[in-house]
């Protein structure tokens, strides 16, 4: 009898081989499904928070298409400390704050790249369909958001190396992400590798913030 059993074992140990040798040659499950677009509601819920205005004049879609403009040819990069729509979100919240500010002081806004809508030509390109979409989410989330990560910054600029120094000598810097792939490399802005900073008000605009409180 323990022969026999011994010749058991062997046959189970050969049946378990070759259906874990079938295991291998299965066809493997296809991969999940990509998430269907926007509901017609959702959709509309977008453009209706995109409509809100951030002060009077600009508009929530406003700031989404100056994140556009300022990002525009911004691309993720191996070893980025964050990604670019986590930049993007705190471009909107600059330039949100910003507005505010003159708003409350009067005086002109901090410079941005202007909202120029793009043509429905650039957005069939893939990557500037993207980055649109990025941008706008970025201007959404940031107005409805409860928390601003940049604590207030005001101002912003891209700079090609990682210098964490003062906006114009004055504006203390808050938040630095970076680096990026930068695609369009005429302008201002001609290096391949980017950063994005964001600044704080310079001293007289706090007083004046503080004073308007």
């Amino acid at each position: 009898m323990p022969g026999n059993a011994s010749g058991q074992q062997r046959g189970e140990s050969r049946v378990s081989r070759i259906e874990r040798a079938i295991d291998i040659f299965k066809r493997q499950p296809e991969p999940p499904p990509k998430p269907n677009a926007p509901s017609a509601d959702r959709q509309e819920w977008h453009e209706s928070v995109e409509q809100k205005h951030v002060v009077p004049g600009p508009t929530v879609h406003d700031v989404g298409l100056s994140v556009f403009g300022e990002t525009r040819s911004l691309h993720n990069r191996l070893g980025s400390n964050e990604s670019i729509d986590t930049a993007r979100q705190k471009i909107a919240h600059a330039i949100i704050n910003g507005r505010e500010l003159a708003h409350q002081t009067g005086k002109k806004p901090p410079s941005v790249h202007d909202p120029v809508e793009p043509s429905p030509e650039s957005l069939r390109n893939s990557n500037d369909r993207a980055a649109y979409e990025s941008s706008l989410r970025a201007a959404r989330e940031a107005y409805l958001s409860g928390h601003d990560p940049t604590n207030g910054a005001t101002h912003l600029n891209s700079r090609s190396t990682p210098d964490r120094s003062n906006w114009n000598g004055q504006h203390p810097i808050s938040t630095h992400s970076g680096p990026y792939d930068n695609s369009f490399r005429k302008g201002d802005q001609k290096s391949r590798t980017v950063w994005l900073n964001t600044y704080l008000p310079d001293v007289q605009e706090k007083r004046v913030k503080a004073s308007r409180r």
